[in-house]
Order: C-alpha cells, then structure tokens, then sequence
C-alpha cells in the first residue's frame, strides 16, 4: 500500500494502521523505496523568485533530518490558501520573511500526516502517530512537500475517521474563523454575525463554528452557493443582486471581513453601536470604524495549541466539516494557485504528494 496514493476519502486512521504494522522499517528520518533501499530525497514544491503560478516547479531535495523539539511528517494532504498565492507574489508577511533568490521558498502552512521521526527527545508524539497543524507561519514551514519538519507543539493528533483531505485542509482556515470569532470578536450566544464570503475556506467553517457557538448567522455569497451555505447554518444573502446593508439594517453584533476595503466600510452600516469588526484584508480602514465607536481588528492568524484540539473535537463529533472541493497532486500546484485565486472556489483545495 502506497501512503502517497491514498484515496481522499481515506482516513488517517487506517494510514496510521498501516504506519504501525511498518514501523519496524522506520529508523531514521528517511522512508524506504519499492526496493528496500533507505530514500534521502523528497519531492518539494518551491520558487525561486516571486511571480505567477509559473514560478513554482518541482524538486528533489534532501528529507529534513529531526531536531529536538520536532517532528518529521510523512504528508498526506496540505491546504492551499489565498496567503500562499499574495506570498508567491512576494507580497504579505510572509515573504517578507523570505528571500526566494538566496534560499528556494516553498509554500504552505497546512500540514496533515503521521509522524515518521523524532530527534529523541520528549514531544508528546511518537512514531506512527497521525498529526495535522498550522506550521510555523507567517515564517516559511515547507508544506509542499512530502516531508515537514515540525515543531511540535504546533501540532495535534488526527480525529478519528475524518478524511484526510479534510485534516490537510483544515487549519489554517479554520484557526483564522476560531481566532477572528472567539479571540477576537468574543462572539457569544444570541448574537448575530454577519460573515462575508460565506462558501468560501475561511467563511464556510466560520459560519459553522458561529452556528454551533449559538449565534444567528449570516452569510454572503452567490446564489449558486445558497443552500450549501444554508445548510451550514447561516441565511444567505446574494451579494451579487441584493445590498447587505438594506436586507440587514443596523443589526449585527460582529462583522466578520474577508473581501476588501469597500465591504469593510459598507459593513460599519450594519453594525449595532458598539458593533465588533473583524477583518483579514488590509489595508481597511480601522480607524474609520473605530471613529464610529465600533471596534475594528485586523487579524493574521497564529499557531495555537488549544484552539488545534477544540477544532479536532469538533470534527471528531462532525459538527465542523471541511468541504474539499478539490484534491490535486502537487505537480498541479500552478492550476491550485489559480483556482484560489479566482476567489470562487468553495471551500478549500488540497495537495496530495
């Protein structure tokens, strides 16, 4: 059985199964090829400088040896974002953490695999052990890869039975809502939200953690995306036909921003007094909400622990559901970059090695 060809409906419990009845080959950071002989090389998807999706290639490189206080990941699905396609363009905080020209950058924060090697020391983790997390960003973490050396606090262990391509697509985005929604906004029950771009990665899973927290959700989106995100939990708006702010009047609670400047401020409209706004584009302009009395966030999101294991409990128990509504082999990274960046996918697209 081939860990890199695993259907996308498989789960990492049966990978991790398989990982166990194989641990015996594994005793070092390197896999073992159909041969038998040890691998020292992995395929990576990287860019050497900044550009369109042209500038993405694959290569071979050496598997990342382990160093205390990480582990090395076999992957098995990584998400693709809208910060790997603005980072690719050299622009966001990420590439101002990188120079492609002196070191080949490679995307991806998103990671979902099982743990093939440890340095030795103590990271709650052990060889076979299936684990999914937001890596190291906004600094660069590797994730096109087969192979990820991560830090180990940064990471959880899988859900049972919650399709691999789900985990790989989880964290970053579902992080960025729990962190907008929860950290942030303190949303709390009763309240209602209003969550632009609702279908798509960061909106559908914000819609369903504010559904589940109790909230009255709202969501914008095309009509050809309504019932799915109705059947998230939210009612759904056309932002193509109809004006938010005449079918909501000033009755938000929480405004969660995802889609520039000009819905930012058309969002102040619908806010309550004292209103919270949150937004994920920049530059919006905060000081403009906050000279109205509302208060107005702009959020990068952060690796966090605690918030990896509430969002595994709530997928573990399906009442937080990734939609994929793509799997592509990492060779198709340039035609993933693409889709995300036409703003129009729903849900996440994932990578498989």
């Amino acid at each position: 059985m081939d860990t890199t060809r695993l259907p996308i409906v498989a789960t990492l419990t049966a990978l991790r199964e398989w990982e166990n009845a194989h641990t015996r080959h594994i005793s070092t950071a390197s896999s073992h090829n159909s041969g038998g002989n040890p691998m020292t090389t992995m395929r990576q998807i990287q860019l050497t400088e900044w550009g369109d999706e042209s500038v993405l290639h694959e290569a071979n490189v050496p598997i990342p040896s382990p160093v205390r206080g990480h582990v090395l990941i076999k992957t098995v699905a990584a998400g693709v974002n809208p910060i790997d396609v603005t980072t690719r363009k050299g622009l966001g905080p990420a590439a101002q953490l990188a120079d492609p020209s002196y070191k080949p950058f490679v995307p991806g924060w998103d990671v979902a695999g099982t743990v093939v090697a440890t340095a030795g020391d103590y990271t709650g983790f052990k060889v076979g052990d299936g684990v999914f997390g937001l890596v190291s960003f906004p600094s660069p973490a590797g994730a096109y890869a087969e192979y990820v050396l991560a830090p180990a606090h940064q990471l959880v262990k899988v859900p049972a039975d919650v399709p691999c391509a789900q985990l790989g697509g989880a964290p970053l985005a579902a992080l960025t809502a729990y962190q907008a929604l929860f950290e942030v906004a303190r949303l709390k029950e009763g309240e209602r939200v209003l969550i632009h771009a609702g279908a798509g990665g960061v909106g559908h899973l914000a819609v369903q953690l504010a559904a589940q927290a109790g909230a009255q959700v709202f969501a914008t989106a095309s009509a050809a995306n309504h019932e799915f995100v109705r059947s998230l939990g939210a009612q759904p708006i056309d932002y193509r036909t109809e004006d938010f702010r005449a079918v909501l009047g000033q009755t938000m609670d929480v405004v969660l921003n995802s889609t520039g400047q000009q819905t930012f401020l058309d969002s102040l409209e619908v806010l309550v007094p004292g209103g919270r706004i949150i937004t994920l584009t920049s530059p919006d302009p905060l000081d403009v909400a906050r000279e109205r009395g509302f208060e107005a966030q702009w959020l990068t999101v952060h690796p966090d622990r605690t918030q990896m294991q509430e969002i595994a409990r709530l997928m573990s128990l399906g009442l937080l559901k990734v939609h994929v509504d793509q799997v592509l082999d990492f060779s198709q990274a340039a035609q993933a970059h693409a889709l995300v960046a036409t703003g129009r996918t729903r849900g996440k697209i994932v990578l498989v090695p």
